[in-house]
């Protein structure tokens, strides 16, 4: 842009913009904010689903650890009112708002899944475990959990939320 030189109502020079100058760059700095703005709203939402997705298979594979670890059963619990992954009922795991959450729950045949909350998975001390589904989805489309009954490892598939 020009400086322009004006003289004033003294005879003394001035520099400055025009009002028509400071608005264009005031209109250009709004879209450019906006498209901004947009785009790290877009990203904020896929890193926390990501880091979502690897916090709960973190989790999952602590609860196995602490089962072998410690020679007993440990539970693995959902609680859908606060979104709530509990292991062992004492750590947890928050889920954000913006995600999905789906699960199929087991039984509550044993003392290893009382506790408060749904019980989804069941670390045996032998290294199996029993268990239903836990799937966190962004968008219709997400990540799928699931325990392998005889190794007891954990397993992630792709996932795709029902219409």
């Amino acid at each position: 842009m020009k400086r322009r030189l004006r003289v004033g109502s003294s005879g003394s020079l001035s520099h400055g913009f025009t009002l028509l100058e400071l608005l264009v760059v005031l209109v250009v700095a709004a879209i450019a904010v906006s498209v901004v703005g947009v785009g790290g709203q877009s990203f904020m939402e896929r890193s926390r689903y990501h880091q979502t997705v690897r916090d709960v298979a973190s989790q999952l594979q602590q609860a196995r650890a602490l089962s072998v670890r410690e020679g007993r059963s440990v539970a693995v619990t959902y609680q859908p009112e606060i979104r709530k992954l509990l292991i062992d009922g004492r750590l947890y795991l928050d889920i954000p708002a913006t995600l999905l959450v789906q699960w199929d729950a087991i039984e509550r045949s044993t003392k290893a899944a009382s506790g408060p909350g749904v019980p989804l998975f069941v670390f045996n001390a032998d290294g199996g475990a029993r268990g239903g589904r836990l799937a966190v989805l962004r968008g219709g489309q997400g990540v799928v959990f699931r325990v392998n009954w005889l190794l007891g490892t954990v397993e992630q598939a792709a996932a795709v939320a029902p219409s």
